[in-house]
């Protein structure tokens, strides 16, 4: 496995203090299966893991790596996990394209909901708990709109509303709380190619696009960023002095939709509070795959680290803190999916190859 350093384009402002932590380290690698692997760790330290290639299954890790339990749920995979997080009550919420399923701490399914509007599946990307006790999932297309979800903590749709403008495939990726306990929330959202008001390659023709609103989904105000071309949103993360990091893609493919496998670039970019862009970087080797985002950022006490896909090289982990070079490595896994900063100071990534990883401080395990 190879470490390689590398410069960065710009640099952002974090708190100083190193994660410093007595907490033993723990590293390792597994083959899981199932598709594409969401993951989060867990309070007592272990990690949850959500996937499925013809059921819902979420997988319980010890620190270690050993499976605790795991399950399968009948909601469906098309699309397979696309989220999961452990609850207030110490249980999980898997979020696919199918629906959502909550369960109890020990993989018992409690309840499920697979209701959707507009003839489509629901295509969630994202959920979270809110501090107010509901589940808020967001997702799309549905009539090419974006759209948010508000559950009670029983799995009653409380409220759901649709957002975008009048050309196909406006999409929300992520959602995150905001410091005011508001919803902070970034996708990508369709526009027009030259002459015409909506492209009809749509896919390649988006701007970031990061919407704020009211915690029943009453729009606070929502902005852009993107020149004529393709540019893309797939994960926002706090940081914790303020503001957001966000990743994506970006391709000036020049009205020319079949260069994007040589010019798509990862994209990062620092917004503040008020979704104006601080920094930006774009950094060159991405793995292009349309309609299929494969991007994940976390940010931690000294910078921020993100996962992709390398055009040549195969999980692709990238790191930058104020203390040390940026670095990255390329390891197996055919693909980031999610990553999460982990209380030893190191990472666990799920990847699109089945493959779970679980990282020191430096990025080796």
């Amino acid at each position: 496995m190879n470490h390689i350093f590398v410069p960065i384009l710009f640099l952002l402002f974090f708190s100083s203090c190193s994660d410093n932590t007595s907490e033993e380290v723990v590293t390792f690698e597994k083959n899981l299966g199932n598709g594409e692997l969401a993951v989060k760790q867990t309070a007592d330290g272990g990690y949850i893991i959500a996937g499925g290639t013809s059921d819902a299954w979420l997988l319980k890790m010890d620190k270690y790596g050993n499976t605790e339990w795991e399950n399968t749920y009948s909601l469906g995979a098309f699309g397979n996990g696309r989220a999961v997080i452990q609850t207030q009550d110490d249980g999980y919420l898997y979020a696919g394209w199918e629906g959502v399923v909550k369960v109890d701490e020990n993989g018992v399914e409690e309840w499920k909901n697979t209701s959707h509007q507009n003839g489509a599946y629901p295509y969630y990307e994202d959920v979270i708990q809110h501090s107010n006790g509901f589940y808020y999932a967001v997702g799309g297309p549905g009539a090419g709109q974006a759209q948010l979800v508000k559950f009670s903590e029983t799995g009653n749709v409380v409220t759901r509303k649709w957002y975008g403008g009048q050309c196909e495939d406006d999409i929300f990726r992520s959602i995150v709380e905001t410091p005011d306990e508001m919803l902070m929330i970034v996708g990508e959202k369709t526009h027009g190619n030259q002459s015409y008001s909506c492209s009809f390659n749509f896919m390649y023709y988006k701007d970031v696009w990061i919407v704020k609103t009211r915690i029943n989904g009453g729009v606070e105000w929502e902005k852009t960023h993107g020149g004529p071309y393709m540019e893309m949103a797939n994960d926002i993360s706090p940081i914790k002095s303020g503001g957001y990091m966000l990743i994506g893609n970006k391709c000036d493919h020049l009205y020319d939709i079949g260069t994007c496998g040589q010019k798509a670039k990862v994209l990062i970019m620092q917004i503040d509070e008020e979704g104006n862009s601080i920094n930006e970087e774009v950094v060159s080797g991405l793995k292009w795959m349309e309609r299929i985002p494969y991007y994940s950022i976390v940010t931690t006490k000294n910078g921020y680290a993100w996962t992709a896909e390398h055009r040549n090289n195969g999980t692709w982990i990238y790191q930058n803190s104020s203390n040390t070079s940026p670095s990255y490595v390329f390891t197996n896994g055919f693909g980031g999916f999610e990553i999460d900063h982990t209380t030893d100071g190191g990472y666990i990534i799920g990847t699109m190859g089945g493959i779970v990883i679980k990282t020191d401080s430096d990025l080796l395990y």
